[in-house]
């Protein structure tokens, strides 16, 4: 069924390259098969066409992580922290706030971080 969805999305792209939110569709199909480094593309476009866009940057560093870009994905949510306190998106900084933490601590202690 993703597959499905994915094709759909990626016709939807082709035809509106501009919208955020179909880029963002695509990358969540993406999420949902572990395709970590497309689903990284499809949300770097995300955040390329809307800067403000919170959400983006927090599965952006998620599925960086994924792929063992774990400073990739540190830079991922700390530009998202900036971008929530801007936009007072105060849950999502909360939440990217967690991960930062989290992933940190893990590599603190050398161990692996799984969101």
């Amino acid at each position: 069924m993703s597959q499905e969805r994915i094709e759909a999305f990626k016709a939807m792209v082709a035809a509106q390259p501009e919208q955020e939110m179909v880029w963002y569709g695509l990358a969540n199909e993406y999420v949902k098969l572990e395709r970590w480094d497309e689903a990284a593309d499809a949300l770097g476009q995300v955040v390329k066409l809307n800067a403000d866009f919170t959400a983006a940057y927090q599965m952006l560093g998620a599925a960086l992580l994924n792929q063992g870009r774990r400073e990739e994905a540190r830079r991922a949510w700390t530009d998202g922290i900036e971008v929530a306190n801007r936009t007072g998106a105060w849950k999502a900084r909360q939440h990217m706030e967690g991960l930062l933490a989290d992933s940190e601590a893990t590599a603190a202690a050398g161990g692996e971080f799984c969101e």
